[in-house]
């Protein structure tokens, strides 16, 4: 059983957000085993349809759907945030919304330069009382280069989340090395694909890795309790 956030970019840039483009590949991962799937499109402005309600109203219809079709996937709504201030105020709006209506949101890593760049942006949230999940640290030029710097992150007590096509080398050599690293040092919570489920990237390390985030279910249980407090531990660990 898989556990795993779906993120949109390109398919929201294209319009196409829709139920019968999610539908084909919530198809797909149901054929991965994926058993539970958050649907976490970007936002760009009106003319992209993914504010969380109408994600909320999609992930609603497609659960009716699998349900009346015996499929076993559940669907779960959430944004994917962009790191700029319009995107923290669109949230403050309440047109952006958080994953499964709980106190995590899943933080993309586009528009900052550097990590206090990021920094900045996680504040913003975290004095709202969310916690930010951090898309693909590995892809950070920053933490690339040396990944002692994902220090400043865990110190905010973010949680992370990897993209399995890092560990294959997909994105080049330099970040499959950081991703190992950073998995070697259990730094992620998360696992992610970004506009459709590869099969070829998930293995058995992956699977494990993904029922870590089934905390996000329950967020006031007992799973969510050691995840946030193994989280606050490693705030003072130094990477090397």
């Amino acid at each position: 059983m898989v556990f795993a956030n779906l993120i949109f970019k390109e398919l929201v840039i294209h319009g196409d957000f829709n139920s019968t483009v999610l539908l084909k590949k919530i198809e797909e991962a149901a054929k991965c085993n994926i058993k539970r799937l958050v649907l976490a499109p970007a936002y760009y402005d009106e003319d992209s349809k993914t504010t969380i309600e109408e994600v909320k109203k999609i992930v609603e219809e497609l659960n009716s759907y699998l349900k009346v079709k015996n499929i076993d996937v559940t669907l779960y709504s959430g944004n994917l945030l962009r790191d700029n201030y319009e995107n923290v105020k669109k949230h403050i709006e309440g047109l952006l919304g958080s994953i499964n209506e709980t106190n995590f949101v899943l933080l993309d890593v586009e528009e900052s330069n550097k990590v206090d760049d990021l920094l900045e942006i996680v504040f913003e949230y975290k004095i709202r009382n969310l916690t930010p999940i951090i898309v693909s640290p590995e892809k950070i030029e920053e933490i690339i280069k040396d990944n002692k710097k994902i220090d400043k992150l865990l110190n905010e007590e973010c949680l992370f989340q990897l993209d399995p096509g890092s560990l294959k080398g997909i994105h080049g050599k330099k970040i499959q090395k950081t991703a190992k690293a950073l998995l070697k040092k259990d730094i992620y919570n998360f696992v992610g694909f970004e506009e459709k489920v590869e099969e070829a990237y998930i293995d058995k390390s992956i699977e494990d890795l993904s029922k870590k985030s089934l905390f996000i279910l329950n967020p006031e249980g007992i799973r969510a309790r050691k995840i946030l407090g193994s989280s606050k531990n490693r705030k003072t660990r130094t990477f090397r």
